[in-house]
């Protein structure tokens, strides 16, 4: 074993506690102010912008995302999975392979999209690209800086990002609209950005190189096509919708199927920090994926349960006080949504992705959009627009058990063993408990002030539950 496996085992009893909510705390700060800042943006450019206009806007992030994971296939989570000597080296030794797949992955997405897509102006279309480009570059350059630990530079460049990005986005809309002129603004704002976050690779940890390289094209292979099943996931009711019905019906849509962006931002940030300190000893220890996980889960879950059961009761008042009465035909969709957000408590396909077991993450993914599909074709003769949200609702779950299922097989321990199903329950009958006594307290209260009472009892239930987790933490 090397030295800094072995200094990265001795860690092991701080690691779960005091030094993983410390990293998060300041990853997960200010990538909450970035997306509250993207939020209130899509707030503001729903209730000013036309129908027309603001599904036109939607539709640029809906293509942007979906060429932005096809170009960078898969690279940012082998970053954070892989010494950088090892991708480097495999990719010396595949030039050829390495260089048609950056051509195809990068060309022929590009072509499609000048092609396929009518909606855009020729000039409009350069600018996306270029858009997608520079995005890549910052998602690039924020991994690195990750992994190399350099959370402050993260966090300033959030902090950038959120302030100029609420900038060019009220000024175009107060100086008069203009779509082109925008996504100009946000090339220039994700090239800051890069900058700011810009920090030299560094291989800290140290791994089996052979071993590693051996199976490095096969990881990659499979983390790409996972990251391109994960966006299709995302995106593609709304693109059927687009497709197949209006850019009004799309907008409309969107909205309500938009999912509160952080709690993906927390899950994302924790399962960071979880991948890369499996990766320190490729999780062989099964305490430390115990703890990893059980932490992890019951951290979120004291936040993400609060919301979900507030929402249950007033995803309607809430729905409606931020996209005002325009947006009523949205709230069934937010209702079928909502119930998406139980699953935000942990990242299931860390081991997977440790052991190398990209594949069994990518059959889990590709398993998600056949039965989201599936259920799509079932569900929305049915209940319309809400039965597409519930096919992705449902399949999602399928796909939560899939990864725990395949988990647990890989370090052989049942899924009781790491993932603390018990007390997750717990935490959720006291959250229904509190919120349903709150409801029915507060119900005859007039509308807002029943509605800010909901969210002031679902902010205190998150904070003593958060103050519990500490308290015991620091008792351990």
């Amino acid at each position: 074993m090397s030295a800094a496996n072995s200094a990265a085992l001795n860690t092991v009893p701080e690691l779960p506690g005091k030094k993983m909510i410390k990293r998060s705390f300041l990853l997960i700060l200010g990538k909450i102010l970035r997306l509250g800042i993207q939020l209130a943006v899509v707030i503001i450019y729903a209730r000013k912008l036309l129908y027309i206009d603001y599904g036109t806007y939607q539709s640029v992030w809906l293509y942007l995302n979906i060429m932005s994971v096809i170009s960078l296939f898969g690279l940012p989570s082998l970053l954070l999975s892989n010494n950088y000597s090892n991708i480097i080296n495999w990719i010396k030794h595949n030039k050829k392979n390495a260089v048609l797949a950056f051509i195809i992955l990068s060309v022929l997405p590009a072509i499609t999209f000048f092609i396929i897509i009518n909606t855009f102006s020729f000039q409009l279309k350069i600018l996306i690209l270029l858009l997608t480009v520079v995005q890549n570059i910052s998602i690039l350059s924020e991994i690195t800086a990750l992994k190399n630990e350099a959370d402050k530079k993260v966090f300033a460049s959030n902090i950038f990002f959120s302030i100029a990005f609420l900038a060019a986005h009220l000024s175009i809309l107060y100086f008069g609209y203009s779509l082109q002129l925008l996504i100009l603004s946000l090339i220039l704002i994700f090239f800051i950005k890069s900058i700011i976050t810009f920090t030299r690779p560094k291989n800290k940890f140290t791994k089996d190189v052979e071993n590693s390289f051996s199976v490095m094209g096969r990881q990659w292979f499979y983390l790409g096509v996972n990251d391109i099943a994960g966006v299709l996931a995302t995106w593609l009711d709304k693109w059927l919708i687009l497709l197949f019905l209006s850019v009004t019906q799309f907008a409309i849509y969107f909205n309500g199927a938009y999912e509160v962006p952080v709690f993906g931002l927390m899950l994302g940030a924790v399962g960071n920090i979880m991948l890369i300190e499996f990766s320190k000893n490729e999780g062989n220890d099964l305490e430390k994926i115990k703890l990893l996980f059980e932490k992890s889960s019951l951290l979120l879950a004291s936040i993400v349960f609060p919301a979900f059961c507030f929402l249950l009761f007033y995803h309607s008042d809430f729905f409606l006080l931020i996209f005002s009465q325009k947006y009523i035909d949205s709230v069934p969709v937010f209702f079928v949504s909502i119930f998406i957000l139980p699953l935000r408590i942990t990242y299931t396909t860390t081991v997977l992705q440790v052991y190398h077991r990209s594949d069994l993450i990518v059959k889990g993914a590709v398993m998600d959009i056949v039965l989201a599909v599936i259920l799509m074709f079932v569900l929305y003769p049915i209940f319309k627009m809400p039965g597409l949200a519930l096919a992705f609702v449902l399949s999602s779950y399928c796909q939560f058990a899939y990864y725990l299922w395949h988990t647990s097989r890989l370090i052989n321990k049942k899924i009781s063993y790491f993932f603390p199903f018990k007390k997750l329950l717990i935490k959720m009958f006291l959250c229904l408990a509190v919120m349903t006594a709150g409801y029915f307290i507060f119900k005859n209260l007039p509308e807002n002030t029943g509605l800010l009472s909901g969210i002031v009892l679902a902010a205190l239930l998150a904070v003593a539950l958060l103050f519990y987790d500490c308290k015991k933490e620091n008792k351990a």
